[in-house]
């Protein structure tokens, strides 16, 4: 298995512009150095159909190109390079790990598939030359790649069910780029960092972003989990199809022994799997239900003692919850290290966060967790267990209480007794849940709290552009979790977790989203996921019956949380006259707003626009005349991480 970055391309054949060259494909498969530190290799296919491979490749014109960078993790050989070449004459570029790799390599075997190397790279291209396309529904895993078959004449891109993985794309007239990250697409001829202004303003007044196949890049798009694309190299037709969505079966009628039985059988199993490597593994411990529930599960399958990694801030009690992780690890004999990010550390990485990440992220929460996975990667741990996924499918967030209590409409003694149910064990308290109900199922109050937020701060006319808030989705459970696992939440939260694990040369796995307990938890009625003001019902249950009472039960869950006020000051204070003063910002923003004026959270989205739009010299078409903002006006950031010893 390899971890890594991936790029391909395929190149127009109607001559209407330059074709793509070796140079381009090397050039993007650089950028994604950090994520594959190991190596790196190039294939393509010249004009004259011809093949060559990296040393061979200078700066040929090409009409399709494959590129890799390569983190070791399984078969830590020179045999697992990339692209790799199968059957048929396929090739593929992959990035991901499809964990049932062996259970499928013995299944084509039977079949008389031969293999000579240990990863997964080379299932996949035996897989595909037995079963086409559709072999993706057979794979148990985190995915991305795209696979060329020169019998078909087809390039081939998949993603994942539920998206870990990212892979982006851009359509020009002179052909068609992929990549894990935006910015090796900004490589490739015709794409330029131009903004959808009315998009990036939506963000700015709703914080939603990664919700669909398009981005805030104007030439830039996503393949979605679950999608496949393919693309006819002869004429250039393209085809988008959806391979796995969720289950239409109705509710498991299952009692609550038989649940926690099946939890207990599925997420041992999704952690099994994820623990197998050639190098170590970690988990990332914060004391809530969900990583405390990996740490149990690692525990109980490891064979061996689990190492966590927990973050700490002995001078603020409001965020610190180290002695729930310490409660959890000590019950089950971890090896347990502890982090404390510092404000100077914010201040000295936060370009490199914010370069990498390449869009808005909605707090600083998200250095917490790069300061962990960087710790992590200092001690020569690459490969890391994350809880991501675990809120989505068991119902985690306040705003599932809302849901609850629709439910029990229109019968008012229940109503009053889960309200108090609800305020009591969520740890918000009556009043707190029954404004936020309230506020979750009035779009018009949402938007108008929102948008009030902003005014005076983005032009008004951007403002003026605004779509209709749609309506959030409370009463259907089914509907709702969907909304969440494919639009609302989890794709910003995975996209968060790959750019800065890729950041730092890591991987980060995420047993709580192995499809099979996806699948599972999606067919469970209510009561098994929040019952008596509980969320997580079933996840908190499986703590109990193993004697982790302390952290089952508890009432509020922080979640890497970070000082968020204190850090925003001290970045504003040390770079926000300078992002203020571009021509991005300019265009963004009000006449004479200082991001040192603004309160939380808008000063934060503010100011991390404006960093954004600095470092990677983002463009906007304002009133049809296009605004550059380059790097380097007013602001001459370093964008390399430090190194991590």
């Amino acid at each position: 298995m390899i971890v890594c970055g991936i790029v391909a391309f395929w190149a127009a054949p109607d001559g209407r512009a330059s074709r793509f060259s070796a140079r381009l494909l090397r050039r993007a498969t650089e950028r994604l150095t950090h994520r594959g530190p190991d190596g790196g290799g190039h294939v393509g296919w010249c004009i004259d159909g011809t093949m060559r491979a990296d040393a061979d490749l200078t700066d040929q014109e090409l009409s399709l190109g494959l590129g890799h960078r390569r983190l070791k993790i399984l078969d830590l050989t020179a045999a697992g390079r990339q692209p790799m070449e199968g059957p048929g004459g396929c090739w593929v570029t992959f990035n991901g790990e499809i964990y049932n790799y062996r259970e499928l390599r013995t299944e084509l075997a039977a079949r008389g598939y031969s293999f000579n190397t240990g990863t997964d790279t080379e299932v996949i291209l035996a897989a595909y030359d037995a079963w086409g396309s559709e072999c993706v529904r057979r794979f148990n895993g985190m995915w991305a790649f795209v696979l060329y078959d020169p019998t078909r004449r087809r390039l081939i891109a998949s993603r994942d069910r539920l998206g870990v993985k990212p892979l982006y794309y851009a359509v020009t007239p002179r052909g068609t780029m992929f990549a894990s990250e935006v910015a090796a697409l900004l490589e490739c001829p015709g794409v330029r960092p131009a903004i959808d202004m009315p998009r990036l303003v939506q963000y700015l007044v709703d914080r939603r972003i990664d919700d669909g196949a398009e981005t805030i890049y104007r030439d830039i798009r996503e393949v979605q989990g679950g999608h496949t694309l393919e693309l006819d190299v002869d004429s250039g037709g393209m085809r988008i199809e959806r391979y796995w969505d969720l289950p239409e079966e109705p509710d498991l009628e299952l009692d609550d022994d038989a649940v926690l039985e099946r939890y207990s059988e599925l997420i041992e199993d999704a952690v099994r799997l994820r623990l197998h490597a050639d190098v170590p593994v970690a988990i990332t411990l914060s004391g809530g239900v969900d990583s405390s529930v990996l740490t149990l599960a690692a525990s109980r399958v490891a064979g061996s003692t689990v190492q966590t990694f927990t973050s700490r801030f002995p001078g603020d009690p409001s965020i610190d919850e180290s002695q729930y992780a310490s409660y959890v690890a000590a019950s089950r004999g971890a090896d347990t290290h502890y982090v404390q990010p510092s404000t100077d550390g914010v201040v000295d990485d936060e370009i490199a966060l914010t370069t990498h990440q390449a869009l808005p992220f909605g707090s600083l929460s998200l250095y917490v967790h790069w300061a962990i996975l960087a710790a992590i990667r200092g001690q020569g741990v690459p490969v890391v267990l994350s809880g991501q996924g675990g809120d989505e499918a068991f119902l985690g967030y306040d705003r599932y209480h809302t849901s609850a209590l629709l439910h029990t409409l229109p019968n008012p003694v229940r109503a009053t007794r889960g309200l108090w149910q609800s305020g009591r064990n969520s740890g918000r308290g009556v009043l707190a849940l029954a404004a936020m109900s309230a506020y979750f199922t009035t779009p018009a109050l949402q938007r108008a709290l929102r948008r009030r937020r902003v005014n005076g701060v983005v032009r008004a006319p951007w403002l003026q552009q605004l779509p209709r808030p749609e309506r959030d989705i409370f009463g259907d459970i089914r509907r709702q979790q969907r909304s969440e696992l494919f639009f609302r939440c989890l794709p910003t939260l995975l996209r968060y977790d790959d750019r800065t694990a890729g950041a730092l040369g890591m991987e980060t796995r995420l047993p709580f989203l192995d499809y099979r307990l996806i699948e599972f938890a999606y067919r469970l009625p209510l009561r098994h996921k929040l019952r008596n003001g509980w969320s997580k019902y079933t996840s908190r249950r499986y703590l109990a019956r193993h004697g982790l009472n302390g952290v089952a039960w508890r009432r509020r869950k922080f979640a890497f949380y970070a000082p968020q006020a204190e850090w925003t000051r001290r970045l504003i204070a040390a770079r926000g006259r300078a992002v203020e003063d571009t021509a991005f910002s300019r265009v963004l923003f009000e006449p004479g707003v200082s991001l040192a004026g603004l309160s939380l959270p808008v000063a934060w989205d503010a100011y991390n626009c404006a960093h954004l739009a600095a470092v990677l010299g983002w463009e906007s078409d304002a009133c049809g005349d296009p605004v550059i903002a380059p790097a380097g006006a007013g602001y001459s950031p370093s964008v390399t991480a430090r190194a991590v010893s």
